[in-house]
């Protein structure tokens, strides 16, 4: 489960248009959701993967508090 500051920064990378600067997030952030598959490090960027893009579908009323 994510907390409401983690699927913030899921969002913000996935609102990061791919030739503009990349969102910025907390590294433990970055860390946590590369390790669940929901983004990955691809060429010093963050990008999503699908099941991030999944993650994002689903909302947020399965976050932890």
């Amino acid at each position: 489960m994510l907390t409401h500051e983690e699927f913030a920064s899921l969002l913000a990378v996935g609102d990061s248009p791919v030739n503009n600067r990349p969102a910025v997030i907390p590294p433990e952030h970055s860390a946590r959701l590369i390790a669940l598959g929901y983004m990955a490090d691809i060429a010093g960027k963050l990008r999503l993967t699908t099941p991030g893009r999944f993650r994002i579908a689903a909302g947020i009323t399965t976050l932890a508090s």
